[in-house]
């Protein structure tokens, strides 16, 4: 008789356990352990429960596919506990649905596939609650700062000896500016990058003067690093080397905007209108932001 009792008292704690890892390789650890506990307390009818009840939930047509844009809030925050479809909802929304196991499959697939490339989402994903996907996001941020500082080491060290090769300036240029559009440099480091980038782009400019990419991102870079004289003098060269073209006027409205001064940005806003031709939609809602009216 005793040997029947540990007999079966073996076999309901083995269903107790077989619940738990069953629950617990689709959910979290406190969902495994709270159906466990109902397996255990209820002998076979509650680890029939636990099973038949997850199954069930597996059944698509069973399942809720609520369109996600319907459930933001004003905080753009999703509602818990829902179901979706994994290939329509954009990856960073994956982060606001309380499903772990569907969370980190999205990440890491999308990891995998070499195509998670938005700085936002790797840096929410450094602060996310699962350790897998915080361990696959620092590990992906760190090795594409460390990727793109060799190639800077390399390019480094063949303008050492070919300084004035403009190929390779323009690559450099490239690389650096890559570098800077990453969320995870530290303040030191980006200020000396920074400064290096906007050196770099004078002597781009000295070889062609009439780039605007070059005098955009020159002026842009100075106004990071807060020399307002230097990106005022580059405003003005943009300005005469493309006088009939919208970004100087924005360029302009931008360093008068850093420099808190509203006289100088309304007058640029009215040359900005002034000029001929349709203005981009992002020249058309600056225009209607700071209280002008837009022409065709």
């Amino acid at each position: 008789m005793e040997m029947w009792l540990c007999l079966i008292a073996a076999c309901h704690l083995l269903m107790v356990l077989a619940a738990y890892l069953y629950v617990r390789r689709q959910g979290d650890s406190i969902q495994a352990a709270t159906e466990a506990l109902v397996a255990f307390f209820m002998p076979v009818a509650g680890f029939v429960m636990v099973v038949m009840t997850r199954l069930i939930k597996q059944i698509k047509p069973l399942q809720c596919h609520i369109d996600p844009h319907k459930l933001r809030n004003d905080n753009d925050v999703f509602t818990n506990m829902i179901s979706y479809d994994e290939n329509v909802i954009p990856l960073h929304d994956t982060y606001l649905v309380d499903d772990v196991s569907a969370k980190r499959k999205v990440f890491l697939d999308a990891v995998k596939q070499h195509v998670l490339e938005n700085h936002r989402v790797l840096k929410m994903a450094t602060y996310d609650a699962d350790r897998e996907i915080a361990y696959y996001a620092v590990s992906m941020i760190s090795s594409t700062m460390e990727e793109l500082e060799d190639k800077m080491h390399q390019l480094e060290e063949k303008l050492a000896t070919d300084d004035g090769n403009l190929g390779l300036l323009k690559e450099y240029a490239g690389l650096l500016r890559e570098y800077l559009e990453q969320d995870f440099v530290d303040k030191i480091t980006q200020k000396n990058r920074t400064e290096q980038y906007a050196s770099l782009l004078d002597r781009l400019l000295q070889a062609e003067p009439q780039n605007m990419e070059y005098m955009q991102e020159k002026i842009k870079q100075e106004l990071v690093l807060k020399n307002y004289d230097k990106a005022q003098e580059m405003c003005e060269k943009f300005q005469r080397a493309y006088p009939d073209r919208e970004e100087p006027y924005l360029a302009y409205m931008e360093l008068y905007f850093y420099l808190r001064q509203p006289e100088k940005l309304q007058e640029k806003l009215k040359e900005l209108k002034a000029i001929p031709g349709v203005l981009s939609l992002r020249a058309l809602e600056l225009v209607r932001y700071w209280g002008g009216t837009s022409h065709a």
